[in-house]
């Protein structure tokens, strides 16, 4: 990756926190930060003092916007602390940095999965929520929030697709999952995944999964050029597998078991007010009574490699009730996939990923995570499954051992049985900006992305 940014989890100190690094670092974007997550903050619109810099810059404000009409609109304008979203909504997308470019930390492309241009046309917000929205009873748990915030053309002229190593990677451990075992498995219904990758990771593997699973996105927020999350490079990587997601989910029967993805930088590090725009968000999943009602007996739950022990933070008390409601759930780390050593791959050609990296990896796979059951079909054609003990199983002692425990989190007990039938509220300090507003209730000027002393004089935005 570009800046020196590192695509591997932390080990177990890193649980459930994220530190994204932007081109210009070098950070480990699955570490966890040295000094936890930013808190304090004040509620939602509740003004910030401003008496100690209206003292000490007014004067220097005067003379910098043009004297007493400058001091009367210095007066005039408040400094609050809002929602981030809702602020973006309501002044834009780009909010305090609209000079500002979007920075890609992978190459950008100008052609599709399928090697095509008709990419474009998912530039339209309609037409990409088309490909993407889930039909069914799992529709309500679509999350259209960061595909919606394509109605700014200011958005869509920085927008095309990105493909990186990673996202092709990404792609055949899912294509590998869908195809070797989950259209092998005489109970494919009763699994539910759930995939917590960085997003355009995310996307990539679904995509590989789509000819077998219903997709249900639940990507909440919107790009900021200064964004804690590179949600842009989520949307980016949705564009570049949109056309060929749209026609696997096409033909789909209904019952097709639900993949849901979730960004894992969506609890980035956030430190730098003056430097970052805080749209961190937290992860909506169905709630275990519905996934119950839904017939879903087990969740597997896809991390990138077997460095990560559990869940993400925002995700602990989700998974407690679905181990209490009964619902197993089991981790599988994507790398346990990969391409078989003694493959030849024609040129331009994807590898083929297997499970242990071997085209018997599939009757492991069975063995390893007996929540699904292969087919009667599939036994007759695969004598070897029959053949296989623990002993002789090589991937036995690769399944990570995992068993949900409640633990305090910035996120405990934040539910609020939000919208669209998932929701909690976000912690104090967690997906907030300051902003500073005008007289007629007009955003001047965000805290992150200024130019000059936004804390001191208030007047220099970026």
């Amino acid at each position: 990756m570009p800046g020196g940014a590192s695509e591997q989890f932390s080990g177990s100190g890193g649980i459930g926190r994220i530190n994204y690094a932007p081109p210009a670092y070098t950070a480990n974007p699955y570490a966890a930060p040295a000094g936890g997550y930013a808190s304090g903050t004040k509620p939602w619109w509740q003004k910030v003092s401003r008496r100690g810099w209206i003292i000490g810059g007014a004067t220097a404000g005067v003379v910098a916007i043009g004297g007493v009409a400058g001091l009367v609109a210095l007066f005039d304008e408040k400094e609050i602390d809002a929602d981030s979203l809702e602020i973006q909504k309501k002044s834009g997308w780009n909010v305090g940095s609209e000079d500002r470019p979007l920075s890609f930390s992978v190459p950008k492309t100008q052609i599709d999965s399928r090697n095509s241009q008709e990419w474009k046309k998912y530039l339209d917000q309609d037409a990409l929520l088309r490909a993407f929205e889930p039909r069914g009873k799992w529709q309500p748990y679509f999350v259209p929030t960061l595909i919606q915030s394509l109605q700014s053309a200011s958005l869509r002229e920085q927008l095309s697709p990105v493909f990186a190593p990673s996202m092709e990677a990404s792609y055949g451990r899912g294509q590998a999952l869908a195809e070797d075992i989950i259209a092998n498995a005489s109970n494919p219904t009763e699994t539910a995944i759930i995939i917590d990758l960085i997003g355009r990771d995310s996307v990539a593997y679904a995509a590989g999964l789509a000819a077998h699973c219903r997709l249900v996105a639940t990507f909440d927020n919107y790009p900021h050029p200064l964004g804690v999350t590179p949600s842009h490079e989520t949307l980016a990587s949705m564009l570049y597998y949109a056309d060929e997601v749209a026609s696997k989910q096409a033909t789909l029967p209904e019952d097709a078991p639900p993949a849901f993805l979730l960004d894992a930088y969506r609890l980035n590090e956030y430190k730098d007010a003056d430097n970052q725009f805080d749209n961190r968000y937290l992860a909506k999943v169905p709630p275990a009574d519905k996934l119950r009602a839904a017939g879903i007996k087990s969740v597997i739950y896809v991390l990138p490699d077997s460095s990560r022990k559990e869940e993400m933070d925002d995700l602990n008390e989700d998974f407690v009730d679905y181990k209490n409601a009964g619902i197993q759930i089991a981790i599988l780390p994507a790398s346990e996939f990969v391409p078989d050593p003694n493959q030849t791959t024609a040129s331009g050609s994807r590898p083929r990923y297997y499970y242990g990296g071997h085209p018997l990896g599939s009757a492991w796979f069975f063995y390893s995570y007996p929540l699904y059951a292969p087919s009667p079909a599939y036994v007759s054609r695969a004598p070897y499954y029959r053949t296989i003990t623990p002993a002789t199983n090589p991937m036995a002692g690769r399944v990570p051992s995992y068993t949900p425990m409640s633990r305090p989190t910035m996120f405990s007990s934040a539910r609020t049985g939000g919208a669209r039938g998932v929701g909690r509220s976000k912690p104090s300090g967690f997906g907030r900006s300051t902003v500073r507003i005008g007289s007629g209730g007009r955003v001047t000027g965000t805290r992150a992305g200024r130019s000059g002393s936004f804390g001191r004089g208030g007047f220099g935005f970026g």
